[in-house]
């Protein structure tokens, strides 16, 4: 009769309460907007084929501080699963007493020493039901860890090609000034043979300060770029060595997409809506179970005695099984169980949502990419339209042949230009970074924290 209890026992500790989730209604496209041939490399930012900025991103990915704080984080919650799963053995604790009277202090009047254990045995998959929403919840702090990678990879190199473009501003500028002073110099030379108006000189020493205006802005930007690179990176501007280029990279070929459904399944923010419905699931099954009995299963073996000597001398042991059933609760356990279906029901929701905004996230980059194309190309057309037209007037108005304000529209477009094709470049730049960050799942760690089935090893983040 005992055998067939505990086989009655051990046939309902292997029950479980969870059923898979299926996620239905999701409309995945057939391909995204554009595609490209190239490989786009895991480490995503070596595409810009620039050693410096490739070891910029290493460093900030191993000294961020943000992501050493994640990285706490997310070990502390892979050490939660090891301890929910604890749960599902039983305990042995050993305890022991002694005890002596304050007139004969040392001497022994009365000791005893035991083996407790207690085991709750897992009925309807509870107890396992909270390990693996354990194991679920460190799955979507991994996601989190990863897309915090991500975000310090791309804000990295975000601020590189913004301390590049800032650079060639620079010299851009320095050139600019002297082009603009040299035509002053002419211009003052002229007025002294009485060829044009003192207006004309004042007219050149504004657009001269104008320049100046730009190369005080430029500074700053240097100096906001640079605050930025040091922040991500986790280190003090002073530490942070100087950035050699001064023209910015050429744009990578557009990488190879694949199909949506295939390449967003491994975002960090899709993996960690999909690991939030398999933690309230596991939530759900552990509100479930409690609505029926728990069994526990408590035993202890010990001795006692007056005499230490004779403390080993009779052993004695008793087992006690336990059986909690829940009767009346007024309706809380229900409620608990309708609630968690709700939630989980608003995660599934909610995943849809995520997957839906992460396709229309890299269609929308693809079409800011051709725009910002177009912009970069049209914007040169008009600079190599511009200069001619400068060297036309200039020879005019050398000649007496026109005024003085039409050559100073020509050469504020020709500044103005140089200045806008900088800025569009970069703005394409950081585009495309944006389009590897929205394709990227964010591991770039060999050493990413693994588990097998029922234990989770924590390693060491770089």
């Amino acid at each position: 009769m005992y055998f067939k209890v505990l086989f009655f026992i051990i046939l309902l500790s292997s029950c479980t309460l969870t059923n898979p989730v299926v996620i239905e209604d999701i409309e995945y496209t057939p391909s995204f907007i554009d595609e490209g041939q190239y490989k786009l490399d895991i480490s995503w930012w070596n595409s810009f084929n620039n050693e410096e900025l490739s070891q910029l991103v290493s460093q900030g990915l191993k000294d961020n501080l943000s992501l050493k704080s994640q990285d706490l984080r997310l070990k502390n919650s892979a050490i939660n699963a090891n301890i929910a799963e604890a749960d599902l053995y039983p305990t042995l604790n050993l305890n022991t007493i002694a005890s002596s009277s304050f007139d004969d202090f040392g001497d022994i009047n009365n000791a005893s020493i035991g083996l407790s254990s207690s085991w709750e045995i897992d009925l309807w998959g509870g107890i396992t039901a909270i390990e693996n929403k354990a194991i679920w919840d460190y799955k979507a702090q991994e996601a989190l860890y990863r897309a915090r990678a991500n975000l310090v990879a791309g804000n990295i190199t975000n601020a590189w090609l913004g301390l590049v473009s800032e650079q060639q501003k620079k010299i851009v500028l320095a050139n600019q000034f002297q082009r603009t002073q040299d035509a002053l110099t002419v211009i003052s030379r002229r007025f002294g043979m009485g060829k044009n108006s003192v207006t004309n000189i004042w007219q050149q020493q504004n657009l001269l300060k104008s320049i100046e205006v730009q190369q005080e802005k430029n500074i700053a930007e240097l100096y906001i770029n640079q605050q930025i690179l040091a922040l991500w990176i986790g280190i003090t501007t002073d530490k942070l060595t100087d950035i050699d280029l001064t023209v910015l990279p050429s744009l990578p070929e557009l990488p190879a997409l694949g199909i949506p459904m295939d390449v967003l399944k491994y975002r960090p923010d899709v993996e960690q809506a999909f690991a939030k419905i398999q933690a309230a699931n596991e939530h759900l099954a552990v509100a479930i179970s409690d609505q029926y009995p728990r069994l526990t299963l408590r035993a202890n073996y010990s001795t006692s005695k007056t005499s230490v000597k004779d403390l080993l001398d009779d052993w004695s042991g008793n087992l006690i099984a336990s059986l909690t059933l829940p009767i009346f609760d007024a309706g809380i356990k229900k409620s608990i169980v309708k609630q968690r279906k709700l939630t989980l029901e608003a995660l599934i929701l909610d995943y849809q949502q995520v997957w839906l905004e992460a396709i229309a996230k890299v269609n929308q980059v693809l079409v800011n990419e051709s725009q910002l194309s177009k912009v970069t190309i049209n914007l040169s057309s008009q600079l190599d339209l511009a200069k001619r037209t400068e060297k036309l007037t200039t020879i005019k108005y050398l000649n007496g042949k026109t005024n003085y304000l039409n050559l100073l529209k020509a050469q504020e477009s020709i500044l103005l230009l140089e200045r806008q094709i900088i800025d569009a470049n970069k703005k394409v730049m950081v585009n495309r970074v944006l389009l590897y960050r929205e394709l990227s799942h964010g591991d770039f760690s060999s050493e990413i924290l693994t588990k097998d089935n029922k234990h989770i090893e924590i390693g060491k983040q770089s």
